[in-house]
């Protein structure tokens, strides 16, 4: 009887496993609390960090989000460490949580308080910006009034005027671009010290009309591109004179190849080999200009030349080789369906496999539109090399993304 009730457990306890497996969509909810007193949660977010969005919670500390099964999951909230932690779908394809936190306790000197704004009230401010009108007289008016637009034009007194205003206005959008990074590292989008937020902020350089009508998800991902850049310049600037400075001297050629590899290596730029001598020709730098230039301005000259060398060329850098971390052990599933069962069950193998490791990213129900797409034949399945047969699902790929998702 013992016997015959453990193994009905172990079905039920499989079965209860596989059941949450096929799970596509899983509705996590939840609520966060503080145990040691009763709070309003206006700056809570829930980041799938999988994905790399994420999604605020109600004041209440109520919230929910669909997500994967077993997507990794943290909660910020301003003034609390974060709680990181996995999905895990029940048989109803949900999640519950209630999330504890635990605040922040630290021994600090008395400061002046600066309370963070929300989000909505950064928005606001960010469309409301403009610079106050001096009013000048411009058009048909000056014919009615030459000597008052000679005045303007030629009056010191009107210049300075002009000048305060453009200082105001220039303070006032730097003010802002200040409040949303305290915002962002309160929520640990990014990890910025207090000595290196006038250096970021004037790095950023970001564009005011940007500034003004960007999304929330917009501005996240133009400054943690623009944190990531930064990060790799101040490395540059901290250590000593790299190396293809030291070849500089000798072999200028070698020297820029050691350039450009060095800015690849830390992801500032995506490059296809066969393109490095093609963008070393289009920067068409001298060994003057390397020489005589800090790191930073050749950081961002290189930066530059590379986003005009891309848009010129229409260079697709979604399709520069990156190492998925396949072995020949990874075709094995795929090879043998195709070998015992058919040309569509291995086809269907194959993108599985290659969904798991990140090649492509196609939800189950988009499987069967995507293999018609992709339009594989079984000879070129069977003739390709491992490299020709993934360039060429995820060329496909791309192409699958463009065509129905623009």
């Amino acid at each position: 009887m013992k016997k015959i009730f453990f193994l009905f457990s172990l079905f039920l306890f499989t079965s209860l496993i596989g059941f949450t497996q096929k799970c596509d969509k899983v509705l996590f909810t939840g609520k966060v609390v503080d145990s040691t007193s009763l709070q309003s949660f206006y700056n809570l977010m829930i980041v799938n960090r999988r994905t790399g969005q994420g999604v605020f919670g109600q004041p209440n500390g109520s919230f929910s989000i669909y997500v994967s099964n077993g997507d990794s999951i943290s909660i910020s909230v301003t003034g609390y460490f974060v709680v990181n932690f996995k999905v895990v779908a029940d048989i109803d394809c949900q999640f519950r949580r209630k999330v504890y936190l635990n605040p922040k306790l630290r021994d600090i000197q008395e400061v002046i308080v600066r309370p963070l704004k929300t989000l909505e009230q950064i928005k606001e401010e960010r469309e409301g910006l403009a610079m106050r009108d001096t009013r000048m007289v411009t058009g048909i008016e000056m014919l009615q009034s030459p000597i008052t637009a000679l005045y303007q034009a030629f009056s010191k007194k009107e210049q300075n005027k002009r000048w305060i205003e453009q200082q105001e206005y220039k303070d006032n959008q730097r003010r802002i671009v200040q409040e949303l990074l305290r915002l962002y590292v309160s929520y640990d989008i990014i990890d910025l010290s207090e000595e290196e937020f006038d250096q970021f902020v004037s790095f950023l350089n970001i564009n005011e009309t940007f500034l003004k009508t960007a999304t929330e998800m917009e501005l996240i991902t133009f400054i943690q591109d623009k944190f990531d850049h930064f990060k790799i310049v101040s490395q540059f600037q901290t250590t000593e004179k790299p190396e293809w400075r030291k070849t500089l001297k000798s072999d200028f050629k070698r020297a820029c190849n050691e350039m450009v590899n060095v800015y690849i290596t830390n992801h500032v730029i995506e490059l296809p080999t066969s393109e490095i001598e093609h963008f070393i020709t289009f920067m068409n730098i001298d060994a003057n200009y390397l020489n005589s230039h800090t790191d930073e301005d050749v950081f961002n000259m290189v930066y530059s030349k590379y986003n005009d060398f891309v848009a010129f060329y229409k260079i697709d850098i979604r399709l520069v080789n990156v190492n998925f971390n396949l072995t020949e052990v990874n075709n094995e599933d795929w090879k043998w369906d195709l070998k015992h069962k058919s040309f569509k069950v291995a086809t269907r193998t194959l993108l599985k496999m290659y969904n798991e490791h990140g090649v492509i990213r196609i939800d189950d129900d988009e499987m069967d539109k995507f293999t018609t797409f992709l339009n594989l034949r079984q000879s070129f399945l069977v003739s390709a090399s491992n490299d020709e047969l993934l360039q060429f699902v995820r060329e496909k790929y791309f192409k699958y993304l463009d065509f129905y998702r623009k």
